[in-house]
């Protein structure tokens, strides 16, 4: 499964990075550069509706079934933006965001009933180190297929999109070699961890069951630190590379900063799971702020202000200091640790707080993420850099604050009873 998240992730990540300059150099049936930006909003919007109704459907066909299937539109969207068309990019693009939700709920279904005893740790540890290769492999590709170009050409699209496409297809076919023993049972009736025969859950159950965990004081604290990890998200996978395409002449310096951006986030997992236990999830939430708010300005002073807007091949305001590639590399490893390290943070917290019952805050989590990075998309093909930058640093700040005052509180586990517990079934 590992293998598989990688190719199609490998595809995903590399499409996202370069899509507002690739649409931007096509300029054709009605597609411009901000086409990018809304289309990503679009998937954003439709993966947080979708973690609601994911569940019903990977217990119904089965978890190799589902992600299977949820592969297909990811595949289709690649091929599609060989000679893109509106109708075609915005429709895919809704089908890839509900793809999204149950590809990742059958992920988690997977994990869960191959894992006996004490392995779900090692077995999680094991998939999340072969997804996250999937950030250097499309851009190690790009980078070199790219080479000098300043503009990314019809013939070049051609190619980039039809061996992302392949990736793609590689990693759909690697799920069909999963063990059938993961396909869930569907039954009239189910016996819960607690020995208690429950009826099946309806597919609204899941957003019955959140909406409890919605008004707790403990989910309150947590949802500025989520809200910035949305933000984060918008400006990591598409305009942090936007930039780079506008600011610098050569192309493959997206891939570049793909990959530096991927480097951090592989790093952010091995040096914040090791030092939490000796600075504690608080003091891993204080230094990823000091380096966000270190990159922000960085980014602030280096790169013209309207590198995430401008229409020209290069953006024309002139920066604070000259723009460096070096420099830029250097934020992309920056940007990719201090968003692991609230990303880390909150799945630790999450997982501790609500031990007895996870499954309804992830999906809050889910949701609160995806659809502030769907805003997020929105405003940023119109916004000068500074001003997200400054949403950026505020969100931060702000998620800081109340992650650091949630840890003052004793260390304890909101408790869910066994007729709550039972209720989400994933």
């Amino acid at each position: 499964m590992g293998v598989g998240f990688m190719f199609i992730f490998s595809a995903t990540f590399t499409a996202s990075f370069i899509e507002v300059i690739v649409f931007k150099d096509f300029n054709r049936h009605g597609i411009d550069g901000k086409t990018g930006f809304y289309a990503l909003s679009l998937t954003y919007g439709c993966l947080g509706l979708a973690n609601w109704f994911a569940p019903a459907v990977v217990n119904k066909l089965g978890c190799r079934i589902s992600l299977f299937l949820s592969a297909i539109p990811y595949i289709a969207i690649l091929f599609s933006l060989v000679n893109p068309y509106l109708w075609s990019l915005f429709t895919l693009t809704v089908l890839v965001g509900a793809g999204g939700g149950v590809l990742w709920t059958a992920n988690g279904e997977v994990i869960a009933k191959n894992s006996p005893g004490d392995t779900k740790a090692k077995n999680t540890g094991i998939f999340w180190s072969w997804y996250c290769t999937s950030m250097l492999l499309g851009n190690f590709f790009l980078y070199f297929y790219l080479g000098n170009s300043e503009k990314i050409s019809d013939a070049q699209r051609h190619v980039i999109y039809l061996v992302l496409g392949v990736f793609c297809a590689i990693g759909m076919c690697c799920f069909l070699l999963l063990a059938p023993s993961g396909t869930p049972q569907v039954e009239d009736k189910e016996e819960s961890s607690y020995g208690v025969v429950t009826e099946p859950q309806s597919v609204l159950q899941p957003i019955i069951n959140a909406a409890k965990f919605c008004k707790t004081w403990q989910m309150g604290f947590l949802y500025a630190p989520i809200i910035f990890a949305g933000v984060s998200e918008n400006f990591w996978t598409s305009v942090f590379t936007t930039v780079i395409g506008n600011v610098y002449p050569d192309r493959s310096y997206m891939a570049l900063g793909g990959m530096c951006t991927g480097i951090g986030e592989i790093s952010a997992g091995f040096i914040w799971g090791r030092l939490t236990s000796n600075i504690g999830r608080h003091g891993v939430i204080m230094c990823s702020t000091v380096i966000n708010c270190c990159l922000y300005y960085l980014a602030f002073i280096s790169f013209p202000f309207d590198a995430a807007t401008t229409t020209a091949s290069i953006a024309a305001d002139n920066p604070i200091i000259p723009s460096n590639i070096y420099l830029t590399m250097a934020m992309g490893v920056m940007l990719g640790l201090g968003d692991g390290g609230f990303c880390v943070s909150i799945y630790a917290a999450l997982s501790t707080i609500f031990e007895e019952n996870p499954a309804p805050a992830f999906g809050v989590y889910n949701f609160v993420k995806c659809t502030t990075s769907a805003v997020a998309f929105l405003y940023c093909g119109h916004l000068l850099l500074p001003f997200q930058l400054g949403i950026l640093a505020v969100t931060c700040l702000v998620g800081c604050v109340c992650f650091i005052t949630l840890e003052r509180y004793p260390s304890q586990v909101l408790l869910v009873n066994a007729e709550d517990s039972r209720l989400w079934r994933i």
